[in-house]
């Protein structure tokens, strides 16, 4: 107790330390004046007056702020005139809260030029690794290697896999880690697989193991999807695998965690952070609504920094925390982009037009404003009927009104009225898909069509009928050899077969973790949202290092004139450029497209791999 005297004087009461979840918990000594004690929260940055009342006088501080807790209470007046004593729990979050601390400090002051690369690629052969990186790759996994944990934010199609299984490589040569964890949606687990057999050789490939059921002590990497990852028994089983081993763990598709502590998803990955040695995000669209995500991306690599990077000191500095491999540095021919304003006919337009006239009922009513759940809802009936006036009368889920809402729309057509004129309308985006799919069928050319709507998957199914369309979805299985299909087949079917001419698919499931270049090299956007990223992803499917020579990757995005796609365009190309701002990416084409994070249309079951929130773009009109 000899600390009691290193300052005025003794004082008989302690205050403690505890740790209880992903919190501290700081409880004032006895004696500290309650003035003090609201001095000492304002130090450790949070108001002690709230938790007061169900605790006594405690404060409940996050985890990553550990270290930075403890410089508060011992150098800090007036906490450092008390002794404060800490549990183990709390110590060690401290400690490992200033190891993290140091680490950012080393990463930001680390430079790779191109004898590190070199070096690399020399190793690599020494270390098992068989494929040869490209040169741009080999600079960003030496930057990888130099820094331990870090983000990957190069374009999809680059090979952030390839990379992440060589960073791995030298990290595990060096005695950095020796297990890799990834989390990563359903549709890139066969990659992860895969890229293993192609990247290292025989004597040197880690074993590899897809959603166990049981851990198996015997493998070296284990991939799992965002939704096994946020399940309550995941980190006592991750922390069972990789006891008495040291843990890289891989956020593939990271911007699936951008709602960081305050979502499923991210909430998960926070905690399997924290487990891990060193840690890797990859996301070739790190910021698909701000940078509000890029922050909780880098918070996911660096705990408690990700704020300070993107918004404070570290902000000047912060691009020496990711990197990105973009396509002119590849050298892959830009896609040509294009659009195509389509009419509507009379009868779609007065479907149309009701339902805007709801919608802005609701929003003059203040509805909208206060329910973001029923704006997201006003969002989805109007990017539906824009596309398919028939997804009106679909029951309800998504696309319905609830109470509230009916008790401010009042229809003004009979649903027999209503009928006819959806009976009447000839969806002019669904008769324009089928004729460009005429088209490349007579050029012997595949074409990949994307929809946001199950209503509208049914519908091009009768509508491409001809093309013997695969078909892939939320509600395909991944593989599931029970199933009348699943994805593997469906893909299998639609690289394979040369009667099956499209295949049909939404972002939300198909848009991630699929290479489709080899295949077709075209595609068409029937229905676009506000998700810029998620149009990114869906764009790359098709455009890839690894062209077949002589190809051209296109997209065409089909815009009803005069409705919410138009506005969708305009918010997508404001997104899409600041990304190219922040990520100094010139290859990003200030570009508008698609989508909300989940899959919509009244019947149709939630996709497995949506995203779990969707924030209105501020504004429907």
């Amino acid at each position: 107790m000899t600390e009691l005297d290193r300052s005025h004087g003794a004082h008989l009461q302690v205050g403690t330390v505890a740790r209880r979840g992903d919190h501290l918990v700081v409880e004032a000594p006895a004696e500290m004046s309650d003035r003090h004690w609201r001095r000492v929260g304002l130090r450790l940055d949070v108001d002690p007056s709230g938790a007061s009342k169900a605790r006594g006088r405690a404060v409940a501080v996050p985890l990553d702020a550990a270290d930075r807790t403890r410089h508060e209470l011992i150098e800090a007046w007036p906490a450092s005139q008390w002794l404060w004593q800490w549990e183990p729990a709390a110590q060690d979050a401290a400690n490992s809260a200033a190891r993290l601390r140091d680490e950012l400090r080393e990463a930001l002051a680390v430079d790779v030029d191109e004898a590190a690369s070199a070096a690399l690629l020399e190793t690599g052969e020494r270390i098992g690794l068989r494929r040869r990186l490209l040169p741009e790759q080999a600079r960003a996994a030496a930057k990888l290697v130099a820094t331990r944990s870090g983000a990957n934010f190069s374009v999809p199609g680059s090979g952030k896999t390839t990379m992440t299984y060589a960073v791995f490589a030298h990290l595990r040569a060096q005695g950095v880690v020796d297990r890799m964890l990834v989390v990563a949606p359903l549709s890139a687990h066969q990659a992860w697989v895969g890229e293993a057999h192609e990247c290292f050789t025989d004597e040197a490939r880690p074993v590899v193991t897809v959603q166990p059921r049981r851990w198996p002590r015997g493998s070296d990497v284990v991939v799992v999807n965002y939704e096994r990852a946020a399940g309550s028994t995941t980190p006592a089983a991750v922390h069972r695998w990789a006891q008495g081993h040291r843990l890289l763990v891989v956020f593939d598709e990271a911007h699936r965690a951008k709602r960081g502590k305050a979502g499923l998803h991210g909430a998960a990955a926070a905690e399997l952070a924290s487990l891990a040695t060193c840690r890797l995000a990859l996301t070739g669209t790190p910021m698909p609504n701000g940078e509000q995500d890029l922050a909780v991306i880098l918070d996911l690599v660096w705990p408690g920094a990700g704020e300070r990077l993107v918004y404070g000191d570290l902000k000047p500095r912060a691009d020496r925390t990711w990197v990105r491999v973009t396509k002119d540095q590849l050298h892959l021919e830009p896609m040509r982009l294009s659009t195509e304003t389509v009419r509507l006919d009379p009868a779609h337009r007065q479907v149309y037009d009701l339902v805007t006239a709801e919608v802005r009922k609701l929003e003059e009513s203040g509805l909208l404003e206060e329910r973001p759940d029923l704006a997201y809802r006003a969002v989805m009936r109007m990017l539906a009927v824009a596309s398919n006036p028939s997804l009106i009368l679909s029951s309800p889920s998504a696309l319905g009104w609830d109470g509230d809402a009916r008790g401010v729309v009042e229809t003004v057509r009979t649903e027999q009225e209503l009928q006819d004129l959806v009976r009447a309308a000839r969806p002019a985006k669904l008769l324009r898909v089928s004729e460009i799919a005429q088209d490349h069928a007579r050029r012997g050319e595949k074409l990949l069509v994307w929809t946001n709507f199950l209503g509208n998957v049914v519908e091009l199914e009768r509508v491409l009928g001809e093309h013997r369309p695969a078909v892939i979805t939320g509600g395909t299985p991944v593989e599931d050899e029970s199933a009348p299909t699943d994805r593997v087949r469906e893909l299998r079917r639609f690289r394979e077969d040369p009667d099956c001419q499209v295949l049909i698919a939404t972002p939300q499931t198909l848009g991630e973790g699929i290479s489709l270049h080899r295949t077709s090299q075209s595609q068409v956007h029937l229905d676009r949202s506000f998700n810029a990223g998620l149009y990114l992803q869906a764009l790359d499917r098709t455009h890839r290092v690894g062209m077949p020579p002589g190809t051209h990757a296109s997209a065409l995005a089909l815009i009803a004139e005069g409705t919410i796609d138009e506005r969708v365009q305009q918010v997508l190309t404001e997104k899409i450029e600041a990304m190219r701002h922040v990520l100094d990416d010139p290859s990003l084409r200030t570009f508008a497209l698609p989508d909300p994070d989940a899959e919509a249309d009244s019947a149709a079951p939630a996709d497995d791999e949506a995203s779990e929130e969707w924030q209105p773009p501020g504004g429907v009109f």
